[in-house]
C-alpha cells in the first residue's frame, strides 16, 4: 500500500501543479493583451479573466477553460493584433 501511494503522490502534485499554473498563464496572457483586440476577434476581456479565475479556484475546471483560451480564443487575439 505505501508503494501506491509514493508513485501516484507526485502524479498527483502535478496534476495539482498544472491545474494552477496554466490558468494562471492563460489569465495572465488574456491580461496583457488589448481588449480591443479581444472585440475584433469577436470575444470578451473581461468575461475570459472572470471565468478562468472562477474555474480555477472554484469549480476546478480552470485547466479545461484554459487549454480552449490558449488554443483556440488567443489565436483569434493574436491575429487581431497583427499590423495590416
Amino acid at each position: 500500500m505505501f508503494l501506491a501511494e509514493v508513485t501516484n503522490g507526485p502524479n498527483v502534485l502535478i496534476i495539482a501543479l498544472l491545474s494552477m499554473v496554466v490558468p494562471l498563464w492563460a489569465v495572465i496572457d488574456a491580461l496583457a493583451r488589448p481588449a480591443v483586440a479581444f472585440y475584433a476577434a469577436r470575444s470578451n476581456k473581461t468575461a475570459w479573466v472572470i471565468v478562468l479565475l472562477v474555474a480555477t479556484f472554484v469549480f476546478g475546471i480552470g485547466l479545461l477553460l484554459a487549454a480552449y483560451y490558449l488554443i483556440a480564443v488567443r489565436r483569434k487575439v493574436r491575429q487581431q493584433m497583427r499590423p495590416r
